[in-house]
């Protein structure tokens, strides 16, 4: 912070003077950024989860319906990660240099990963099995030994498709409600600061 030097009279006159400049908001633009990212990416995923049903609406074929919402939710599973994983780390790094209410997104970031990696990379990889095991014994999944176990699976996949929607419009949320360091609420304190000096 700098001296005001062409006010320092009027600061020897008025004690109640701020004698320093209020610094403009540090991490104003990386805030800005975790913003920007929360919100494409809950967009992103209420968008994945309309592509997801619309397959099912459009085919008559289940299978075939399921097998193409798979692949969609597959292919975006890695922006998605790294979307989360980028808006981790650097909530993190901003945590550590002073802007504790990036705090609060921490579990619901850890959430959507663990969502995203079980449905991705455990759940419809396991159905794809399933689904190529009843093709080569010359029938449908849905009409296979495995049809129980497979109907299992796709809720669950459904349901983590639910907790991905929930967790990224909740970080979207909570990081449109942080207030970033520098900000007027921070400018006032710091002048109370310093009239108490």
């Amino acid at each position: 912070m700098k001296l005001i030097f062409t006010l320092c009279c009027i600061a020897l006159i008025n004690p109640f003077y701020s004698m320093v400049e209020v610094s403009r908001a540090q991490y104003a633009s990386s805030c800005r950024l975790l913003r920007f990212l929360a919100c494409l990416m809950a967009g992103a995923i209420i968008a994945q989860a309309l592509g997801y049903a619309a397959p099912y609406l459009v085919m008559e074929d289940a299978q075939a319906a399921s097998m193409m919402a798979h692949l969609v939710m597959q292919h975006l599973s890695y922006y998605f990660l790294g979307c989360a994983f980028f808006i981790l780390s650097v909530s993190n790094i901003l945590i550590k240099r002073g802007i504790f209410q990036l705090k609060a997104i921490r579990l619901s970031s850890l959430m959507l990963i663990a969502s995203i990696a079980a449905a991705s990379f455990l759940l419809i990889p396991r159905m794809d099995y399933l689904r190529e095991t009843a093709l080569q014994d010359g029938m449908p999944v849905m009409l296979s030994p495995f049809a129980n176990y497979f109907s299992i699976l796709n809720s669950i996949t459904l349901l983590l498709l639910c907790t991905q929607i929930f967790s990224s419009a909740l970080i979207a949320w909570r990081l449109s409600k942080t207030i970033i360091l520098g900000g007027p609420e921070l400018a006032q304190s710091r002048q109370a600061a310093a009239r108490t000096l």
